[in-house]
C-alpha cells in the first residue's frame, strides 16, 4: 500500500540482530613488534564479509524507507556505544 515502509519494525528487529552480530565484535589482537614504517600493514580476514554488513546499514539508515520512529528503538545509545 503506499504510504508503507519496506523495513518495517519485524524486518528491523531481524535486520538489526543480523548488523549487530557483524559490526559490534571484539577487535582482533593487536600485534606488538608491528613496525609502521617497516611492515605491510595486515589486513583484516573477515573485511570483505564486515563491508557488506557496514554498507546495508548504512543504506538502511539513509533510506526513505525506514519508518524512523520505529528504527530508533533499535538504533539507541547502547547501540552506538557498542560500535
Amino acid at each position: 500500500p503506499a504510504g508503507q515502509k519496506i523495513f518495517t519494525e519485524s524486518v528491523m528487529s531481524d535486520l538489526m540482530i543480523c548488523i549487530h552480530a557483524n559490526v559490534c565484535r571484539a577487535l582482533p589482537p593487536a600485534n606488538d613488534d608491528f613496525d609502521a614504517e617497516e611492515d605491510e600493514p595486515a589486513l583484516e580476514p573477515a573485511w570483505p564479509h564486515l563491508q557488506v554488513a557496514y554498507e546495508f546499514f548504512l543504506r538502511f539508515i539513509v533510506s526513505s524507507e525506514v519508518n524512523t520512529k520505529a528504527a530508533k528503538k533499535y538504533v539507541n545509545q547502547k547501540f552506538c556505544l557498542q560500535l
